[in-house]
């Protein structure tokens, strides 16, 4: 017990850094509230809670998986990072992974046969993705095709989710829609989350704005982000009569979080970053929980 207490502190720290888990979990919850909505699965306080217990228990086996694999080019570009000052180790924390992995399987076994299935597929991949798919250095020198190559995780576990509710889940139209608005969603946050200010992009050639630029990234932002809003008013068309008004409430809440992507480009400080960051969380956040409502409610 000794050591179990020392390591949960440790791990407290590094989560506030790395994996924070209260924002992380509310942030998810929408996304699984309304994939019970489109899925008409079965709406239980369990069924809920398992699909966000076993989802923030994934990302955060996955966030572990990228700490080592990102070690050496972390001890080279980022040495403030928990592993590199000393806050946690590479070995508590896979003792971390292991109790996530068990939380996470013991989920899916529950959930039925092919919820088990696609975890199966889902824990295959991340531990190929964890190796860069043995291509090493030759995939990282490929910035967009190796993020969306990791990418790729996140959209197995909205499939995981759906087989979570509905074992199996059919893969009709408003599932489909509804699928392509959670991943235009995730590649958006993933986006501005590598989206720095000019000058504060590191050594590490890691982010978008190095790639690409300041302007031309919060372009392709914007582009997501309107993107997002019109999938999310496609999603709603299956569920409520009230077209006009979801259209009219998708775009006009889309151009008010485009003013933090506007402000951003104005002040291109920590601060505007950080509130442009929080107003797609947010709008991705009501967006969810309006599908969720509408089909309810």
């Amino acid at each position: 017990m000794s050591g179990i207490v020392p390591t949960l502190k440790r791990f407290n720290a590094y989560q506030q850094e790395r994996f924070p888990l209260i924002i992380l979990t509310l942030s998810f919850l929408p996304a699984v509230l309304s994939s019970v909505a489109v899925t008409s699965g079965h709406q239980t306080i369990f069924n809920i809670g398992g699909a966000l217990l076993a989802s923030v228990a994934y990302l955060l086996h996955v966030r572990i998986l990228d700490e080592y694999r990102d070690f050496e080019h972390d001890n080279t570009h980022h040495q403030m990072r928990p592993i590199q000052s000393g806050i946690i180790s590479k070995e508590e924390l896979l003792y971390v992974d292991l109790v996530s992995l068990v939380i996470f399987l013991v989920i899916a076994a529950l959930a039925g046969v092919y919820a088990f299935v696609v975890a199966a597929v889902m824990l295959a991949y991340s531990y190929l993705a964890g190796k860069e798919f043995f291509l090493g250095e030759d995939l990282r020198k490929h910035f967009f095709t190796y993020n969306g190559i990791n990418l790729v995780q996140m959209f197995l576990l909205q499939l995981f989710v759906y087989t979570v509710f509905a074992n199996p889940f059919l893969l009709g139209t408003i599932v489909f829609v509804h699928f392509l608005f959670t991943a235009v969603g995730t590649v958006a946050f993933e986006f501005i989350r590598k989206l720095k200010i000019p000058g504060d992009d590191g050594t590490g050639q890691d982010t978008y704005t190095w790639h690409m630029g300041f302007e031309k990234a919060l372009i392709v932002y914007l582009v997501l982000l309107f993107s997002n809003a019109v999938l999310f008013f496609l999603v709603t068309t299956f569920i409520s009569l009230h077209a006009l008004t979801l259209l009219i409430f998708s775009l006009g809440l889309a151009l008010l979080t485009a003013l933090s992507a506007f402000a951003h480009w104005v002040q291109r400080t920590h601060r505007s970053d950080q509130l442009m960051q929080l107003s797609f969380l947010i709008l991705y956040g009501i967006f969810n929980v309006a599908i969720y409502f509408l089909k309810f409610y």
